[in-house]
């Protein structure tokens, strides 16, 4: 069975009249098959704009969102029944992909775990020993360009020197 999220505000009720309007919700849910995950309560808020429902304009409302795994006949009929209860403003039911692993971080991102993702394997030690494999070579090209200059400096002194004696 996919997972779907149960998306719905409520109007803005005392607590045990919220809680009876949320148990009707899951009741419903699960008289139709549903597995129930989770249930997370937003709290209440202002609504972004005035909402209408059965004929009544809301500013207020109380947010909840519902996990759960249902058969996919169950969104429809389970909208239009959420629909029609007084209590509930807006429900709207969303399917939630469901991931088995977490997504890899962005290409940039240093992170202090090892990155599985990257086919380069020094990523994979953590981006510390990467970072400091970078500043390392850094330096290197930095101590190398500065052995050369002195070089350089060494080598016009000479010329300096031997033009002085010639003349």
């Amino acid at each position: 069975m996919p997972r779907y999220e149960l998306v719905m505000i409520t109007k803005a009720l005392e607590r045990p009249e919220t809680v009876t309007v949320v148990k009707r919700a899951v009741q419903s849910l699960l008289n139709k098959g549903a597995i129930v995950r989770q249930i997370e309560n937003l709290g209440e808020r202002k609504l972004p704009y005035i909402m209408r429902a059965h004929s009544e304009n809301f500013t207020q409302g109380r947010y909840f969102v519902v996990e759960f795994d249902g058969p996919t006949t169950l969104v429809g009929s389970m909208t239009q029944l959420l629909k029609q209860d007084l209590d509930i403003i807006r429900p709207n039911i969303l399917k939630k992909e469901v991931k088995l692993f977490p997504d890899p971080p962005c290409p940039g991102m240093v992170t202090k775990e090892p990155n599985y993702y990257s086919p380069n394997p020094t990523a994979w030690f953590g981006a510390e020993d990467v970072k400091l494999e970078k500043y390392n070579k850094f330096d290197k090209r930095l101590q190398v360009r500065k052995e050369k200059r002195q070089e350089r400096r060494e080598l016009r002194k000479q010329r300096e020197k031997e033009q002085q004696e010639m003349q």
